[in-house]
């Protein structure tokens, strides 16, 4: 195949814009290196999707700052700045075919993507001869992101690209377009409410809260911090690396490596590559303690180091320990923090209830 030649990386794209709406008001001042894929991260209602609009061009006020690459774009129109926009609702041209849709696209392309491979790499060969009106949502999304590809704009923004996808088809779509946009070179901004997408695909996070930037940085260190709005959520935790060691067919558990300690997983069947593997582990599925448990049906325990405690609301603490050169959370009671009597580097025994696979690298 004719690879899409590797755009420029390092450029920036600066946008100060604000806009009010009602009670709510997106008030951001970013800075974003474009090269891989950046994730714009929060709640549902926290702007994402406003300012993805407003780097497109359609959201326009005069009080908007836009440069990307040197050039000022906030007065340009949306034909004019070369970036696409995947909307979660896939906008397909519905009087055409899935295969009329991709050359349409293609036609503004600089010939590195082929319809047919694009459909292919993608999972939807099968569907090109069909009406773009006939398709399932989960379908009519991965033809508008592959729309997107062959148009080969210099910036893609990707608007919950994979909402209609169930979590195993998400995190399957997440591992083709890392590939896709590693292959191209396209940088892309891609939102998400899910953990696990951004994890899997981001190499820089933007985080939002409130209609304003709260941070930035690597998505593992975003998720490993206590004193973001992040750390209140009921699904606060971490993806952690590990690698395979073992599998027993019999029992369906696998044996990972987190350094040189052991965690013993369930899981239906082998994973396809025996070697990295990326997993999340809430804080609440954390059990932790001073010294080791006996006569308990917790057998998976890491010996972790006590980095920081934060109380993230009333009544609930969240702890950030050391495992190895990664980091884990655990959510306890602040009363039973405070029995505890914890203190900075303490090692602590932590206790794992749940983990879920998230890909296999």
């Amino acid at each position: 195949m004719n690879q899409p030649a590797t755009m420029a990386q390092g450029n920036s794209l600066n946008l100060t814009t604000r806009r009010a709406f009602g009670p709510f008001t997106l008030d951001c001042a970013l800075t974003l290196e474009l090269g891989g894929i950046i994730g714009l991260f929060g709640p549902s209602g926290c702007g994402k999707s406003t300012l993805l609009r407003i780097i497109a061009g359609l959201d326009r006020q005069s009080g908007d700052r836009m440069r990307m690459r040197g050039r000022e774009c906030a007065a340009l129109l949306p034909e004019a700045r070369r970036i696409g926009l995947v909307f979660q609702d896939s906008r397909l041209f519905p009087h055409l075919t899935v295969l009329g849709n991709l050359q349409l696209a293609a036609r503004k392309g600089r010939g590195g993507w082929q319809p047919e491979v694009l459909a292919a790499r993608l999972g939807f060969a099968d569907l090109l001869g069909q009406p773009a009106h006939g398709l399932s949502g989960g379908q009519r999304q991965r033809v508008a992101l592959a729309r997107a590809l062959l148009a080969e704009p210099d910036l893609l923004l990707l608007d919950e690209p994979f909402s209609a996808l169930d979590r195993r088809s998400r995190i399957h779509q997440a591992h083709v377009l890392k590939g896709l946009q590693q292959e191209s070179g396209m940088p892309m901004i891609f939102v998400s409410h899910a953990m696990e997408e951004v994890s899997l695909l981001c190499d820089q996070l933007v985080l939002l809260a409130g209609g304003r930037v709260e941070a930035q940085g690597r998505p593992s260190e975003i998720f490993a911090r206590t004193d973001l709005s992040l750390a209140s959520r009921d699904d606060a935790g971490v993806m952690l690396d590990a690698t395979l060691a073992h599998y027993d067919d019999d029992e369906q558990m696998a044996t990972l490596l987190l350094g040189e300690q052991r965690l013993r997983v369930t899981m239906t069947h082998v994973p396809d590559e025996c070697g990295s593997l990326q997993i999340k582990v809430a804080g609440r599925d954390v059990v932790i303690a001073t010294a080791p448990i006996e006569h308990s049906s917790l057998s998976n325990c890491l010996v972790t180091r006590l980095l920081a405690v934060h109380e993230v609301r009333p009544g609930q603490t969240l702890l950030q320990l050391a495992l190895g050169e990664q980091i884990l959370l655990a959510r306890i009671t602040s009363r039973s923090a405070k029995r505890l009597a914890l203190a900075p580097e303490q090692q602590i025994y932590a206790y794992i209830k749940a983990v879920s696979l998230v890909s296999e690298g």
